[in-house]
């Protein structure tokens, strides 16, 4: 069997895992375990909160109620002031990133040679079969590439006037 494929499907496992089943069963744990250590103790001894709280059910309402619309706030604010900060940290880490992005400063300079240019164009080409992307890569609706040439021959003249 392939590693690549069961390196994959441990990735899926994870995402699958932390991302969905994870965060429901500790939603649901962090509810119980709250209610049943918190707020058992409390309307105990404020007999005034007897009725409001004292059901798991009303408590669940209420909790709700009150920590959905805080993690909302919370979240809100980690995409706006936070996301740029990982997503800076991740880039620091993506050598694929970082390949496509040097090829992309030395195609600009003039400075890939063909073997260059068709491993990089197989390279996208490959993912976007992968992804059942084809149609983005039909030579009909592009213009023609001209060939690679010096930097300095690419550039177009500056205008006079």
């Amino acid at each position: 069997m392939n590693e690549q494929f069961l390196r994959r499907r441990w990735l899926d496992f994870r995402n699958g895992h932390s991302i969905y089943l994870a965060f429901v069963l500790t939603f649901i744990n962090f509810i119980l375990i709250t209610y049943n250590f918190a707020v058992t103790k409390i309307v105990s001894a404020l007999p005034f909160l007897h009725g409001i709280a004292d059901s798991l059910l009303a408590f669940t309402l209420l909790f709700i109620v009150i920590y959905v619309p805080a993690a909302i706030l919370i979240g809100y604010w980690h995409r706006r002031n936070q996301y740029s900060v990982e997503n800076e940290a991740m880039l620091k880490e993506n050598w694929v990133w970082a390949w496509v992005m040097r090829y992309e400063i030395r195609l600009i300079q003039g400075k890939t040679t063909p073997e260059e240019n068709e491993k990089m164009v197989n390279y996208l080409e490959m993912i976007l079969k992968r992804q059942k992307k084809d149609a983005l890569m039909t030579p009909d609706d592009l213009p023609p590439v001209p060939e690679f040439q010096d930097a300095s021959e690419q550039r177009p003249a500056k205008n006079a006037s």
